[in-house]
Parts: C-alpha cells; sequence; structure tokens
C-alpha cells in the first residue's frame, strides 16, 4: 500500500503539467506541485473547495461537461481561461477525464492543465501581424499575389483589377499557372524554385500574362518568398504592368525606322529624279522626230516620276501649303476615279456623309493620295466583288471622321498590330510603302489612321482630322 501511494504521489509531482482530482459534484480532492505553481495556492486551500480554478461565468459549462463524461464520454480536450490566487487569469490547454471504481462507476474526475499563455500571445501577435500584413498589402498601390505551392492565398485590390477580376474570391483556390501562356510554364517553375532557394527578390522579367477576361496583357513580375512556422512557404508576387510602355518602346523603334526610311528615300529620289529630268528631256526630243515607241518611254518615265515623289512625301510630307478645304469634293473626286477599278471587281462604294460637315485644313493631294490607297487596298481585298461602305461624320472632339468599311477576307491580329510599319504588307507583292506613306500625312495633318478588322469579317480604316477652327486657334 505504501508503495502504491509513493508511485501516484510521484507521477502528481514530476509531471510538468498541473493535476487536479475532483469528486462528481466538482469538490477538490487533490492537487499536484505543478498546480500551486500554476494557481498561487497551496495543497490545502484548495482541497474541499468546488473548482476554484474555473471562474464563475465558466462553471456551468464545467458542469455540463462533467454530466457528458457521467453519461459515457471518454475525455474532453479544450482551451480555457485558468483562474489564479491572485484574481488574475492564464490561457490553459486542458484534458478532463473521468475516474472509475472498481465496478466502473465514475467517481470523479482528474483534470490535466498545460499553461499556453505564451503560446497564446504568439500566436495574437502573428494573427495581428498577419493582419497588418494583409492590410499593408490589400491598399498597396502595386499589384501583389500571394500564392502556396502554385495555388492563390490572396490578391490586393489593384491586383485583382489588373487581372480583370472584382475581389479575391475570384481568384482564391486557383494556379498560377493559368494566367501565364504554357510556353511560359517551365520558366515560370525555374523563377518558383529561384525563390524558394534564397531570401532575395528576384529581378524583374517580362511575361505575357493572360487574364480571367481572356485579354492579354504584357507585365514585369518579381517575388519573393515569406516563412511559415507551419506548412509550405507563402510566395509574394509583384506584378507591373508595361503594356502601355512596351507600345511605347514600339512606337518610338517605328517612328525611327520612319526617320531612317524618311533619309534614306529623300537620297534615293534626290539621285534619281536629276537623270530622270535628262531622260523625259531626251525622250521629248525623240517624240518630235516621231521615234516608234517613244509614248510607251514617255508613260514609264511618269510612272518613275510617280514613284519618285511617292518616295519625296515619305521624306517629307508638307511640300505644300494648306488650304481650307471641303472633305465631301474631296471624297467624291477620289471615288469617282475609282469607279472604273471598282467595276473590274464587281464592288460597289457608297458614300454616306452626316449633315454639317465643317472644312479642314489639308494639302489635298495629299488627302486624295491616302484615300485613294486606302480605297485601292479596299477594292483588291474583295476579289469576288462586295460593298464598300464609306462614312464621314463630326466628333464631340472637335474632328472629323472618314470610315472606310469593306467586306474582304480581313486581317490577322498578328499582321493588324504591325501595320504601317516599313515593309509590312497584307499583299503578296506589297512592300509596305503606300500605308506608311499613308500614316506619314495623316500625322502631318494632326490626325491618326488605325486599322480595325477580323479574319472573314473585312477590315474597317478609319481616319481622323482635326476641323478647321481647330487648327485655326
Amino acid at each position: 500500500m505504501w508503495r502504491k501511494e509513493y508511485l501516484i504521489d510521484s507521477l502528481m509531482n514530476l509531471t510538468s503539467d498541473g493535476l487536479i482530482l475532483v469528486d462528481v459534484n466538482g469538490k477538490v480532492l487533490e492537487v499536484n506541485k505543478k498546480f500551486e505553481e500554476l494557481h498561487g495556492w497551496k495543497r490545502d486551500e484548495v482541497v474541499g473547495t468546488v473548482l476554484p480554478m474555473v471562474p464563475d461565468q465558466y462553471k456551468d459549462e464545467v458542469f455540463k461537461l462533467y454530466q457528458s463524461l457521467l453519461d459515457g464520454a471518454q475525455h474532453s480536450d479544450f482551451e480555457a481561461i485558468k483562474l489564479r490566487k491572485d484574481g488574475s487569469t492564464f490561457h490553459a490547454n486542458v484534458t478532463v477525464s473521468p475516474v472509475k471504481d472498481e465496478q466502473g462507476t465514475v467517481i470523479g474526475f482528474i483534470g490535466v492543465e498545460r499553461d499556453i499563455t505564451e503560446k497564446k500571445r504568439a500566436e495574437e501577435e502573428l494573427l495581428e501581424r498577419e493582419k497588418q500584413y494583409r492590410k499593408l498589402i490589400k491598399l498597396n498601390p502595386e499589384p501583389i499575389v500571394l500564392h502556396m505551392d502554385g495555388i492563390i492565398q490572396f490578391v490586393n485590390d489593384v491586383g485583382c483589377k489588373l487581372l480583370g477580376g472584382h475581389s479575391t474570391e475570384d481568384y482564391l483556390g486557383a494556379s498560377v499557372y493559368d494566367f501565364f501562356y504554357p510556353k511560359d510554364w517551365e520558366r515560370v517553375r525555374r523563377r518558383t524554385k529561384q525563390v524558394l532557394e534564397s531570401d532575395e527578390y528576384t529581378e524583374f522579367m517580362e511575361f505575357p500574362l493572360r487574364r480571367i477576361d481572356g485579354v492579354s496583357i504584357d507585365v514585369e513580375l518579381s517575388s519573393i518568398y515569406v516563412h511559415r512556422n507551419l506548412g509550405s512557404p507563402v510566395v509574394q508576387t509583384v506584378i507591373r504592368d508595361i503594356t502601355q510602355r512596351k507600345k511605347s518602346e514600339e512606337m518610338i523603334i517605328r517612328a525611327e525606322k520612319l526617320s531612317l526610311i524618311g533619309e534614306l528615300a529623300a537620297g534615293i529620289a534626290h539621285d534619281i529624279r536629276n537623270p530622270l529630268t535628262s531622260l523625259k528631256g531626251f525622250v521629248q526630243l525623240l517624240k518630235a522626230k516621231n521615234t516608234d515607241y517613244v509614248q510607251v518611254m514617255l508613260e514609264e518615265l511618269e510612272h518613275i516620276n510617280y514613284v519618285v515623289n511617292e518616295f519625296m512625301t515619305l521624306a517629307k510630307p508638307h511640300l505644300n501649303h494648306f488650304m481650307e478645304s471641303q472633305v465631301q469634293p474631296l471624297l467624291e473626286s477620289v471615288v469617282h476615279f475609282m469607279m472604273p477599278q471598282a467595276r473590274l471587281y464587281n464592288v460597289q462604294i457608297q458614300i454616306e456623309m452626316y449633315q454639317d460637315i465643317p472644312a479642314i485644313q489639308c494639302i489635298p493631294d495629299q488627302i486624295k493620295q491616302v484615300l485613294i490607297n486606302l480605297l485601292k487596298n479596299a477594292i483588291e481585298s474583295m476579289p469576288q466583288g462586295g460593298v464598300i461602305q464609306v462614312t464621314i461624320r463630326k466628333e464631340q472632339n472637335h474632328s472629323i471622321r472618314i470610315y472606310i468599311q469593306d467586306q474582304g477576307s480581313g486581317i490577322s491580329e498578328d499582321m493588324l498590330s504591325r501595320l504601317g510599319a516599313p515593309f509590312v504588307s497584307t499583299k503578296t507583292n506589297g512592300t509596305g510603302l503606300g500605308l506608311m506613306v499613308c500614316k506619314r500625312i495623316i500625322e502631318c495633318h494632326g490626325g491618326t489612321l488605325s486599322f480595325h478588322s477580323e479574319l472573314n469579317q473585312g477590315t474597317s480604316v478609319v481616319i481622323e482630322l482635326p476641323m478647321m477652327q481647330v487648327t485655326q486657334q
């Protein structure tokens, strides 16, 4: 009997947890030294009292727990607020188990308490830091995505907008790879591996992204991973939209190409024009002598002269003076000129002009040149015939717009983005210089030239020119 009491005492006091033995009514029968440490009471102060370590507002819950154990439950684990002798409290992890006699009747309960105050404080601090971190990220002016094992956990406000959604819920559980094109998946995997092996931000790298609405954008990404005590590390990725920057860079490159080609065209035109003048003079003398084939030679020389003039326009569009011009007569003159070619292709040209179209300041011959080129392209895009709709209307932004809509085969998205660039043409033998000259002329008139098309859906060309009163201001 002495040994049994010794073993029980040893088990009670050698453990690092507080132990308390109570009867079925909650009256304290025994406590160990760790319990005294945790609560500040001596054994003799609590033996015989009813649940002194439980705050009054929680005692009813404890008695309900005891009743469940009396009804057959094996044990109960939970977290609770525990009371000290001085009135202070602490967080404890508690396990309560029934104590039975030889007949299996429950005669009491043993409670095991472990102080988890520091753990709870650490968890609360971690939660607070995470709350502040999320708030900081949510309101960050740069788009940020948090993902773990490739699965999106959080997207901040500007990130949601950039990727085409409305809130984080639109992205939760989605794979980050859904936003990349398959050709970039391997590069993304290598970048992720690099992130997980380093404590530094990765350098920004350019990728095309596919938003949830299917729109493609150009971005640059930089990532770093955030350690977590449990589970996999969370990767934080910063996204910068560079779509406009890329377009600006392309425009600068295109402008540089145009400038270079313009200088080259001026040099070529100058070198051709001098011998061309001499040739025309000698051919005129031959014509006076009724030499054979002179008329054919003159026509060919005129064609060469026309090409040279196009080169000069490309090099220096401002060769004439601007004057006040009405758009309707210009357009009607060009349509009348193009009708023979249109009939050859079985194409009809319809004009729709809104009321009160104001005059513009322009070089009429150059605007005619643009319209002829664009109508010629529209006609040639419809070898089986069709209708070209030409519409002119006044816009609210003090400009007029000329729409040329054909029913041709259309232009691919890739080709459409490059139209007007040197040596880019939809024609088999085209050089692209015609559209480049058109674009240069319109830009020198303070306007814009744009193209809208889909394969097998035709092409729409929009010329926008400032009204005369805007030019005069």
